[in-house]
């Protein structure tokens, strides 16, 4: 086990979290640690913005270095502001971090690998060695020698800001970059439930720590559902299993029988992940990397809804469209929702959003309360569309590259595949029951607002229920009841704000999603935005139940047997062991499994030591290619999607000709099309062809292993001018082209 490694990248992360101490304090002054949680992601997203764009230049340890020295130059300048740092805050919020750091490093050591299969770690990992290789952004594909990635890659670039700035090997580096945004997302979680319930005078480390293990630990309540499926009677386990496409004989589930994978596959023709599963998954995905992030505008957005105008301002059009745009460059999935939060956080701020433009007071006043509300969404929207513009301003080489170049491969559709009852209160049901129990409790049953809530309330139900949406039955009705409470002037705050933002997402993808050549429907988008949905309403149930156990319990429990305390005590009790249950099963299973790569005595944080073993024939090719200098190009056989294909670039960054499926997703089906058939002309042409493509590809090394001869049959590469072996082992071959000899040969007219 590599404790040196780890404890300095700790070391690294808490250096790194104190310089970014003073803009967090800047940023979040009201909050109880002044910043002290968001001070790790404001010091990573400010450095890797300024190396971003840095490294449109150059991308070197230097251009890090570089960065490093502009953040904290900026810290300096800030500390000289009088500003009172809370190091006793930065402290509790580091010790957060170190646990969930160390929880997931202890996950990650029992089975480090970077495997091909249950998962995307080879794109993941491949990006990674791109950008280590890359002498500047963005970097090139190496899965599509030749192009730059089309892929959002800022999540990665952090990951190698990392790598460089400590000096260690991207197999180490992926598990502890990954680590990393698994503490980040629990440590941002922790501080803004707590601000939130500061404010409310709720006990602030009660609501953190909730929240911090709805987003780390808890999981939906399938597990629970299957275990508990045999006591149930035989007409309810039909009517669970029809909705999920299930054999009812299979709904059931013996303890022997889990696997960590099903949870997540719940919903008919699409995913629901959770954070957890994502992390145990162990795959350093960009959905996974941007949550931290988008917490962090959440918390922005937390300010903007309780500061003064002129504070706001600078907030708004100066912080705000920066940090969007790094959020949109780590994950373009998360864009949106980041846009949405801050909408929202203006339409519901203390301040009319209106006073945030000069001269706008003119228009705070007058009217009746409909024509007030349409100003606020309105003018809310409008600042929102100029900070999103700020946002495609500050990311406008990603824009250019990436977004702009997968647009062709991507529209707009409507009305897929709706969810049905079961799918949405095994995913959601947690959270439901929490914030239909927590937004009941605020409710004055006797005063007129009860009877506009259950009318609008029920209103939606029965509209759910008739055109056969479960979503408005289920959902609709918290995002209303939240909206009309919120404007009642209850004692509702900004947790409110993000369980309608997260009930806004899981409406939005019964209606409208994504289609590209992935996949049909809307799986892309039900995948990637429900784990935004589960952050946001992580933190919203992490304030509302330490709210429900300290404050006034709702009226209708009192003269019951309980206490209406004890009755709160004992729901708590019952959402906290029905959302764990998936995660005490899943490490019980991760820990003592035969099924992992490397076993509990043999800890490591190497994510290719598993090669040696699993593929040991292709391990020393595969080691000889990751130490070749610069990006030479290879050819190898195209890779298919989730198995062991493409190694070679994978594994080491170097760019194909062609690699895994997906480049057909970021290119179009003709371009794939057509590198596809080079490929196999290279291995199987006449020789003028192969030269042609050769030289065409300004390929340097030639892969010859299990799969080329599979596919391609037997090599007669030496036989050529221009080609001879360079390496031999195990399974493989590898041959060095002379591009010299080539281009003389594809110069001959004729």
């Amino acid at each position: 086990m590599e404790f040196a490694l780890i404890a300095f990248w700790l070391l690294v992360y808490y250096v790194l979290a104190l310089a970014g101490l003073p803009v967090a304090t800047a940023l979040f002054p009201r909050f109880p640690d002044r910043g002290g949680s968001f001070a790790l992601p404001a010091a990573l997203t400010v450095v890797t913005i300024v190396t971003y764009w840095l490294g449109q230049f150059a991308f070197t340890t230097v251009t890090v270095v570089a960065a490093i020295a502009v953040f904290a130059s900026i810290s300096v300048l800030l500390t000289r502001r009088d500003l009172e740092l809370d190091l006793r805050g930065y402290a509790e919020a580091m010790a957060v971090f170190t646990v969930a750091f160390c929880f997931l490093v202890f996950i990650r050591a029992i089975d480090p690998a970077i495997h091909a299969t249950g998962g995307e770690k080879f794109l993941d990992f491949g990006l990674l060695q791109s950008l280590m290789r890359a002498p500047a952004l963005p970097p090139e594909d190496m899965w599509f020698a030749g192009e730059p990635v089309r892929y959002y890659y800022g999540g990665h670039l952090v990951a190698a800001i990392l790598t460089k700035l400590t000096g260690t090997l991207p197999q180490f580096s992926y598990n502890l970059a990954l680590a990393g945004f698994y503490g980040m997302l629990v440590t941002t979680a922790y501080g803004l439930a707590g601000a939130i319930a500061d404010r409310h005078g709720t006990p602030r480390r009660l609501a953190s720590v909730l929240a911090a293990f709805f987003v780390g630990f808890a999981a939906n309540v399938f597990t629970p559902m299957r275990l508990l499926a045999w006591t149930f009677p035989r007409s309810l386990v039909e009517a669970i299993a029809t909705p999920l496409e299930m054999d009812p004989a299979d709904v059931p589930l013996a303890p022997t029988e889990f696997h960590y994978w099903d949870a997540s596959r719940v919903m008919v023709g699409t995913i629901s992940e959770f954070p957890f599963f994502a992390y145990l998954n162990g795959d350093l995905h960009a959905h996974m990397m941007g949550q931290p992030f988008l917490l962090f505008v959440a918390a922005l957005g937390y300010v903007v809804y309780r500061s003064d105008v002129r504070w706001r301002r600078v907030l708004v059009f100066g912080a705000l469209p920066p940090v969007v745009a790094f959020v949109s460059t780590v994950s373009s999935w998360s864009f949106p929702t980041a846009l949405g939060v801050v909408w929202l956080s203006l339409t519901f701020a203390d301040e009319h959003p209106a006073t945030l433009v000069p001269g706008g007071e003119r228009i705070t006043g007058g009217g009746s309360v409909v024509v007030r509300e349409f100003r606020k969404i309105a003018t809310a929207m409008a600042i929102t569309l100029v900070v999103g513009v700020l946002s495609l301003v500050w990311a406008a080489p990603f824009v250019a590259n990436v977004l702009l170049g997968a647009a062709g491969s991507r529209s707009i559709a409507f009305f897929p595949d709706r969810s049905s009852l079961v799918e949405i209160l095994i995913v959601h049901g947690a959270f439901i029951a929490l914030f239909a129990l927590y937004l009941g409790s605020h409710v004055r049953w006797r005063d007129r607002e009860a009877a506009q809530v259950g009318v609008l309330g029920g209103l939606l139900v029965v509209a759910g229920w008739q055109g056969g949406i479960a979503a408005i039955a289920l959902v609709a009705p918290l995002l209303v009841a939240g909206w009309v409470l919120l404007r009642l002037d209850t004692d509702l705050d900004f947790e409110t704000v993000l369980l309608i933002g997260g009930a806004g997402l899981v409406l939005l993808v019964e209606f409208v999603y994504v289609q590209d050549n992935a996949i049909s429907g809307r799986f892309n988008t039900a995948f990637k935005v429900y784990m935004q949905v589960w952050v946001l309403w992580a933190v919203a149930g992490g304030v509302a139940l330490a709210r429900l156990l300290t404050d006034a319990a709702p009226d209708q429990l009192s003269g019951t047997l309980l206490t209406p305390r004890q009755w709160m005590a004992v729901f708590a009790t019952f959402l906290l062991l029905s959302t764990s249950v998936y995660g005490v099963f899943a490490l019980g299973q991760h820990v003592g499994s035969d099924n992992v790569i490397h076993r509990a005595d043999d800890p490591t944080l190497d994510g290719m030591a598993f090669i040696w073993t699993v593929h040991a024939g292709e391990a020393g090719a595969i080691e000889w290619l990751g130490a070749r200098e610069g990006r030479p190009h290879i050819v190898s056989a195209p890779g298919k999607p989730y198995q062991w294909g493409s190694p070679a670039s994978s594994l080491t960054g170097l760019p194909t000709v062609l690699g895994w499926y997906q480049e057909r997703i970021y290119r179009g089906d003709a371009a794939y099309e057509e590198r596809k058939r080079n490929v196999e002309l290279i291995y199987s042409a006449d020789w003028p062809a192969r030269a042609r493509l050769l030289d065409e590809y300004d390929v340097q090394y030639i892969y010859y292993g299990p799969r080329e001869r599979d596919w391609y049959g037997r090599s007669t590469f030496s036989n050529y001018p221009g080609v001879e072996p360079a390496h031999r082992s195990g399974s493989v071959t590898i041959y060095r082209v002379n591009q010299t000899v080539i281009d003389r040969q594809t110069d001959v007219p004729g």
